[in-house]
């Protein structure tokens, strides 16, 4: 009988093997239908325009060895489902938003009706502080962007941020929305200055997609707060 320490994160890579390979095919039709690149381009192509070389190292590479890592941890339960569904979403949505700078508002509500079916399922108890979260996550970006435009006079935030940031609230709560901001605008700034720099492209006027750095703070705030290390991370942070 093969020990659960070998079968269990085996099991774990296939299927996020295999949900690699239905996301990536979500996004090959998200960005051509919406955003017109090629999902096939030529040999030779524009490397700008091959959505391959990114989303298959996420989607087949780093997506089968968390969902090894997690499953794991968790084991098969109601719990590795939940992660399960929030991890698919985020990935999807980082590689969509990095690779066209659009929200695929139909995975943002195919999650939020699969973790309301889980919550009225195994946690019923927790469906109005994940309503809050939502709620708040949404409200909160939506106006940082209303006054940020207000005041500036050009667009700051993405119109799909908002709706992302309601989509993780509804996995970590209102509390975890503060992290969350954190870890994003943190990663943005160092990533996305990083790759600004790296392009030689103007620091300040050069749009980075802000989603793929809060699917980031959104699924780190989760993963903290479901091993119990939420509180000691925040004490870190504060010293």
């Amino acid at each position: 009988m093969i020990h659960e320490s070998i079968w269990l994160p085996v099991t774990g890579a296939l299927a996020g093997w295999l949900m690699g390979t239905a996301l990536n095919r979500l996004v090959r039709g998200f960005l051509v239908e919406y955003s017109g690149m090629d999902a096939f381009p030529p040999a030779g192509g524009a490397p700008e325009k091959n959505i391959l070389n990114f989303s298959n190292l996420l989607l087949f590479g780093a997506l089968p060895a968390f969902t090894a890592f997690l499953t794991a941890w968790r084991t098969w339960s109601p719990e590795l489902l939940d992660d399960l569904i929030l991890i698919g979403s985020l990935f999807a949505l980082a590689v969509i938003d990095w690779k066209s700078q659009l929200i695929d508002s139909r995975v943002v509500v195919v999650a939020l009706v699969l973790k309301g079916i889980w919550l009225a399922v195994f946690k019923p108890d927790l469906l109005p502080e994940s309503l809050l979260g939502l709620l708040i996550g949404a409200g909160l970006l939506y106006l940082i962007g209303f006054l940020y435009e207000a005041l500036r006079k050009r667009r700051g935030l993405g119109e799909g941020d908002p709706a992302l940031l309601g989509l993780v609230g509804f996995w970590v709560g209102w509390t975890g929305l503060g992290p969350v901001l954190l870890i994003a605008a943190v990663s943005g700034i160092l990533i996305g200055g990083f790759i600004l720099w790296r392009r030689k492209l103007p620091l300040f006027h050069s749009p980075v997609p802000f989603g793929p750095f809060i699917c980031l703070g959104g699924l780190l705030v989760h993963l903290l707060q479901q091993s119990g290390q939420m509180s000691r991370s925040l004490e870190l942070l504060a010293f």
